[in-house]
Order: C-alpha cells, then sequence, then structure tokens
C-alpha cells in the first residue's frame, strides 16, 4: 500500500495482522505543521477482481454493480454513510472488504476496476481540512478471508465500536417496538385532538410510542422549510403542548416529535439572528442551513431540544436532516468566531452536548436518525435509524432495513413508515409489512380509514413480530444474494429460523439442527418449496396474512418438497418428537 499527503509532515504506515487473518494498514502523521490547511492523506494498492459479482456499501440502494477505476466513488463523513466497500460472490462470499476507521471527516473510497489488468485499483482518500492538530493516525482494514459477506460486514461494524472507540448509544427496548407515525397519514394537516384519537386508535391495535412528524409548528402546509427555526407551537393545530402530551401518556404511549435540524426558515424571528451563521441558503426551501461551527448556533440548537424534552415531557425526538451539514462551494471560511473549522467535528460536538443534556433530563431517550446519517460516528448518539423515505415501495423498504441491519449491531432499525390506499387488498398491503419483517415497523396508515380485514391483518403482523421480537430484531441476518436484492432473508437461534420469500420457486434449506422453521411467504406464489438432507417428521400449519390456520398436517419430509401458503402468509414447520 503506497500512502502520501500533500502537506508537510512527518509520514509513518506499518502492517498489523489480526488473530482471525484480517489486515490493518496504520498510517500516522507527525509533526504536522502550525495552521495547516486542506490537508489529505492518500492510500493507493491494487488487489486481483477474482469471483467477484458485486459491491455493496451502506448507501449503495438499488446499484449493487462493480464500478470502473474512473467512477467517482463513495464519500462518507460523520453526516453520511459510512467508509466501508465490501465485494461478494454470486454466492454471497466476502471477496474483499475495506473499512476505514475515520468516520468523523470526509474519506473518498475509489475501489473500482482497471481495465488494463483486471485488478481492483484502490484509491482512499481522507480530507483533514485544517487542522491544528500535531499528530494523526487512521487505519484502513482489509478483509479477504473466504467467509459470508454478511459477517465481513456486520465484523467492520464491531471493529468501530470495539477498536476506534465509537461506541453505540444505548438502546431502549421501547426503541425495538412497532410505532405509529403521523406523517404519511396527516402529513402537516393536524390538531391535538385529531393525534389523540388516533393515539387511542393506535393503542387498541397494540402501538406503544407514536411520532409527530412535521407541521406542529407552522400553519404553513407547503411543505418548505421557511417557517423553521423558531421552534414554537402553532396554537391552530395544538393548543398546549404539555397537556396534549400528557393525554398521549395517560393513553399508555410515549411521544416523539419531529425537528428539522439544519433549518432556519426566511419567515422565521431566528432568521435574523443567524443569517449570517449560515452553510448555505436554500432559495427552494426558503431556509438556511445553520453553521454549527459557531458555539451559539449550537447551543441555540441544544437548549431548543432540551427545552422541548423538558417542558413538554417528550419520549423521544426525530432529528431531521443531518445530512445537511456538509461544506458547499460557498461555505464561508473558518474564521475567529467558530471554535470549528471542522463541519463534521462541529457536528459531532453539537450531538454529544446535546446528548449529555437530554440524558440528564431522560436517560431513555429515543432519537431517530434516518438513512443517509447512518454511520458509526452517528450510532454514538441515535439508538434508532430509519430507511430512507420510499411510500409504499415495500422493495425500497426490504433493501433499505436489511443494508442497516447488516451494518447497525444493536441499534434499532426502523422501516421508513407503511402506507398504502385505503382500497388495497389487506394481502397485498401485508407484502410491504413483510418486506420490513427484520426491523421496527414504522406504521402510517389512517386507522379510522381502515377496515376491518386490513386492522386483522395488521394485528396479526403485529402479533407476530411481538412473538419472535428478538429473533426478528436482535440476531445476525443472513441476506442471500444481495446482487439480487435480498430474494431470501433468514434469522435464527438456538431451536428456531424465520426464512423470508421475496421471490418466486425458490428452494428453502432446512436448518436440520432448527425444531421450528417459519417461512414467511413475502410473494403472490401460491407455493412454497423446502428441501431436507434428513428424513423427517414433522407438523406443517399454514398460516394467513390474517393470523387464522388456514391447513394442518402431519408430513415426513425428504429431499425437495412443496406446500400451499396464501399470499403474505406463512408455514410453521416443527419436528415431531
Amino acid at each position: 500500500m503506497k500512502v502520501t499527503s500533500n502537506i508537510n509532515a512527518e509520514l509513518k504506515q506499518n502492517t498489523e495482522i489480526l488473530a482471525d487473518g484480517r489486515q490493518i494498514e496504520v498510517i500516522r502523521l507527525e509533526n504536522i505543521p502550525e495552521n495547516t490547511t486542506d490537508a489529505v492523506v492518500t492510500a493507493q494498492w491494487n488487489f486481483p477482481v477474482q469471483d467477484i459479482a458485486g459491491r455493496w456499501h451502506p448507501t449503495c440502494r438499488f446499484d449493487r454493480t462493480v464500478k470502473a477505476d474512473w467512477s467517482y466513488g463513495e464519500r462518507s463523513m460523520s453526516s453520511v454513510s459510512a467508509p466501508v466497500i465490501t465485494f461478494f460472490s454470486t454466492d454471497g462470499k466476502n471477496r474483499g472488504t475495506v473499512a476505514v476507521s475515520e468516520a468523523l471527516k470526509e474519506v473518498r473510497m475509489n475501489l473500482g476496476v482497471h481495465e488494463e489488468d483486471g485488478t481492483m485499483k484502490c484509491k482512499i482518500d481522507i480530507y483533514l481540512g485544517a487542522t491544528d492538530e500535531k499528530e494523526y493516525e487512521v487505519r484502513i482494514l482489509q478483509d479477504f478471508r473466504d467467509v459470508r459477506y454478511e459477517q465481513s460486514i456486520r465484523e467492520v461494524g464491531a471493529w468501530w465500536e470495539n477498536d476506534c472507540g465509537m461506541k453505540s448509544a444505548h438502546v431502549p427496548e421501547d426503541a425495538k417496538d412497532p410505532m405509529y407515525s403521523f406523517w404519511y397519514s396527516y402529513h402537516q394537516e393536524f390538531t391535538d385532538t385529531e393525534v389523540e384519537e388516533e393515539c387511542r386508535r393506535a393503542k387498541e391495535m397494540g402501538f406503544k410510542t407514536v411520532i409527530v412528524d412535521d407541521g406542529w409548528q407552522t400553519d404553513d402546509t407547503n411543505r418548505g422549510y421557511g417557517f423553521c427555526g423558531d421552534w414554537e407551537v402553532t396554537e391552530k393545530k395544538i393548543k398546549n403542548m404539555k397537556e396534549h402530551v400528557d393525554n398521549v401518556h395517560k393513553l399508555g404511549m410515549k411521544y416523539l416529535l419531529w425537528f428539522s435540524v439544519p433549518y432556519v426558515g426566511m419567515y422565521s424571528k431566528m432568521w435574523n439572528l443567524f443569517h449570517d451563521k449560515l452553510i448555505t441558503v436554500d432559495e427552494e426551501q426558503k431556509a438556511g442551513v445553520l453553521d454549527i461551527r459557531y458555539p451559539e448556533v449550537r447551543t441555540y440548537l441544544k437548549n431548543i431540544y432540551v427545552k422541548a424534552v423538558e417542558e413538554w415531557g417528550l419520549d423521544g425526538l426525530k432529528l431531521d436532516f443531518i445530512d445537511e451539514f456538509y461544506e458547499r462551494a460557498n461555505t464561508p471560511k473558518a474564521n475567529a468566531d467558530m471554535d470549528c473549522v471542522c463541519l463534521q467535528i462541529a457536528l459531532d460536538k453539537l450531538l454529544s452536548e446535546t446528548m449529555e443534556a437530554l440524558k440528564a433530563v431522560k436517560e431513555d431517550i429515543l432519537i431517530e436518525f434516518r438513512q443517509r446519517y447512518i454511520g458509526p460516528a452517528i450510532k454514538k448518539y441515535g439508538n434508532m435509524l430509519r430507511v430512507v423515505d420510499c411510500p409504499e415501495s415495500g422493495l425500497a423498504n426490504r433493501v433499505g432495513s436489511v443494508d442497516l441491519r447488516l451494518l447497525s449491531g444493536e441499534t434499532a432499525v426502523h422501516s421508513d413508515p407503511i402506507v398504502w390506499h385505503y382500497g388495497e387488498k389487506p394481502e397485498v398491503a401485508a407484502l410491504q409489512i413483510v418486506d420490513s419483517l427484520f426491523s421496527t415497523m414504522q406504521f402510517s396508515v389512517r386507522l379510522d380509514k381502515m377496515d376491518d380485514r386490513q386492522k386483522a391483518m395488521v394485528q396479526n403482523y403485529m402479533a407476530f413480530m411481538r412473538e419472535h421480537k428478538a429473533l426478528l430484531q436482535d440476531a445476525p441476518i443472513e441476506a442471500k444474494e444481495p446482487q439480487n436484492l435480498y430474494p431470501e432473508v433468514r434469522v435464527k437461534d438456538d431451536t428456531t429460523e424465520i426464512v423470508a420469500l421475496y421471490s418466486t420457486d425458490r428452494v428453502v434449506e432446512l436448518d436440520s439442527q432448527k425444531a421450528c422453521t417459519i417461512i414467511v411467504n413475502g410473494t403472490k406464489s401460491d407455493r412454497i418449496y423446502v428441501k431436507t438432507d434428513e428424513e423427517a417428521e414433522v407438523k406443517v400449519v399454514q398460516i394467513d396474512c390474517y393470523g387464522e390456520i388456514v391447513k394442518e398436517e402431519e408430513r415426513i419430509l425428504k429431499g425437495i418438497e412443496s406446500f400451499s401458503c396464501t399470499t403474505a402468509g406463512r408455514i410453521e414447520i416443527k419436528k415431531e418428537k
């Protein structure tokens, strides 16, 4: 590995080999000149392209293709993604994972095929920017073990947490219970009475937590951010926020409230105070992005959130749009009034200061962050990571939630709120829930407009998710064929395995060591195929999407067998003792 830097500092590097075979390149800069600006460390090397079918990184979404070395590469920083790329084979084996310990500052990872010789040309640029530090160390991890790609990614997350000092935030148990979101169901048009009535219905359905989104702070319903920044309750919608939150608490529910962290609107009172302390201005949104390098800006934001939790009795916050904290071409240079020269360091300060103050008020505070800001530096503060907005796209929810599960360890992974047209067939609507099965479900269909069959379907799946909560959300996930967007996903513990199928006519290989296999049908196919190498006497129960038993039978399994199964239903195969 060739390492260079554009600054006049002493550069040292050495290689460490871990006990499991992974390799770490340790890079140090010493005697960095004072007042250094625009510092960059660059690492370059190649490895052979062999048995590589695709490429995974935390925000790849639907693009799993291998890139050429002239492509743009992947960017990460504390507010965007995470510095890791994994190459995998068609059968899901790791064929090269590269990760960087620098999760705060900007990292550009360009790992692409060099056409001339068929190697993977690797170039990593680590942008230190302006720094007054005398020394700097970064580590680059390489993993070429012949293991499942999921294991390689999962162990990168553990490396960041255990070896790189980025300990994840405590995750309260409430963070992994299904939540009702008011975003898709009401958007910005609601009143306190409507929220409380919907919460009453949500409680009856089994929800324990609600998230009230954008709209509580403004009478404007155009979805822009021109009125953000003051964070005062509009009395036309909520007459008394404290009493309103208390009323929801009396129903036995927790209450989370939305805030747009970076925006200060042109129509807000705060605009006059902060209009000259902005990273940039978004004319379309009629708002500026606050420059958190100023300590008074961070203090203002922190106090807003602490005051809301303290005075209104909130149980948590949805902190949105953190990925807007990055430098643009027109971002002002650092000045003497700032206590940070790096925006990403300033963001870390903001979140650290805010969480310390919030936890002093409520130790088990719930904090939701959203893709793309889901990396190891962000996980120190947020205990709920949500899939990026994808209304009515089960595929996007499946891919987004599995991607998050692969890297997020014990942090709660949430689906984007599930929504459907009120005339949708319950079994078709249920496919969206199946797509989100391995995450904490957020739900955003108006409950007063749902028919009884839709409600029965939702309650069935909520009961299923409660019964298998630890297995579905905490067990290591096996997601087959990432190049095909995960057509089969599986989790298992000592006795039980749960498999979700998202493609027709697949053959599920049963684990002979498990007493029970549950296969959930995420398709419209009426047949499920299983394979077992050992003859087994089993009881098979077919259950539809409403939780009603369709058929029970005893079978002797050997080789490939098939079972009938309804759309979004499941079969439970239990070995007879």
